[in-house]
């Protein structure tokens, strides 16, 4: 793909897929890695992609390079310093409840509840970028909200 092209995708995209890949990952510096995997990947792509297929494209790419991470060695001999930051916190703010909470929700609803409640996607926009029946993203998302309230229910009494 010519780099004027990807150059136009990054300003557009970056951040979007970074907070994506970063809510998966739960580290910054690896959803860094991952977010500029994802557009060196691109880079290599064929000029033929249409501007409506890049972002998908991008949160597909970025989120597998997130998923081999986490299987990764790397990942397992490491400890994310964001799991202790709850430690030096002195108040229960919604904000902190919520990232906490989606850190620890399984992988299969952390994703699709953060696309839809964070950016915004429709459910089938999430079932297309992500491969899955409309159901199960609506499934998915449906139930990662239950998690999000129940540990919301929990820290806020």
């Amino acid at each position: 793909m010519d780099r004027s092209r990807v150059a136009e995708s990054y300003s557009a995209h970056a951040d979007t897929v970074l907070r994506a890949v970063w809510h998966l990952t739960g580290n910054r510096q690896s959803a860094e890695d991952c977010t500029q995997e994802a557009f060196l990947r691109l880079l290599q792509q064929k000029d033929s992609m249409t501007d409506a297929h890049i972002l998908p494209w991008l949160l597909r790419t970025a989120i597998n390079l997130a998923k081999d991470y986490l299987r990764s060695a790397e990942y397992t001999r490491t400890e994310p310093l964001d799991d202790h930051a709850d430690l030096f916190a002195q108040s229960n703010s919604v904000e902190r409840i919520v990232k906490r909470a989606l850190r620890r929700m399984p992988e299969k609803y952390r994703v699709p509840v953060y696309l839809h409640i964070v950016e915004g996607y429709t459910i089938l926009e999430i079932a297309k970028m992500l491969h899955l029946p409309p159901g199960t993203a609506a499934t998915a998302v449906r139930r990662g909200r239950k998690l999000l309230q129940k540990a919301f229910d929990e820290e806020a009494i």
